[in-house]
């Protein structure tokens, strides 16, 4: 398996919108085309697609203003946003392979110099929240009220801290 992370390129391909997670996922992600859509109108994120032999098979965004947004977190902090692996592509363990890419790559795609990186997931969502651990996120303790689906774990993962990486 190969596999890639590049930032998209606007206008929005279909291989792209056609990513999506099964229905029950739907309130923890939502659905690709609007968070694409809404995203381009925002100047401090930057979209993302996960490819595996060069096929689409999830995306995330790289939120810059996340600070600005998230008051618990520091300023320069990264947020991980919307990321998700296509339905079609779940169970073959790249989630945890292209997470792993991003927590070792995202300062360096960004040209920034190495920082923590962010993300909030449902507190309903234990199978993304227990991956995200083995990943090296550690959970703050805080949760955010705002989700449109309930109350969401803050979660950190510190870049400048020593890690293995177990694909």
């Amino acid at each position: 398996m190969t596999l890639t992370i590049r930032k998209i390129d606007v206008p929005v391909t279909e291989e792209l919108v056609n990513l999506s997670v099964e229905d029950s996922q739907l309130p923890f992600v939502g659905i690709t085309s609007e968070i694409v859509h809404k995203s381009l109108t925002k100047p401090l994120e930057t979209q993302w697609v996960i490819y595996s032999n060069d096929i689409a098979v999830g995306f995330f965004l790289l939120d810059q203003g996340y600070a600005s947004t998230m008051s618990d977190a520091p300023s320069g902090a990264i947020g991980l946003r919307a990321y998700f692996i296509d339905k079609r592509y779940q169970g073959l363990g790249l989630a945890k392979a292209s997470l792993n890419l991003i927590t070792g790559q995202f300062h360096s795609w960004l040209n920034i110099a190495p920082c923590d990186l962010y993300l909030t997931v449902n507190c309903k969502n234990t199978v993304a929240y227990q991956l995200y651990q083995k990943v090296g996120f550690d959970d703050t303790g805080d949760l955010y009220l705002g989700g449109e689906a309930g109350p969401q774990h803050i979660m950190c993962f510190k870049s400048k801290k020593t890690r293995s990486i177990g694909l």
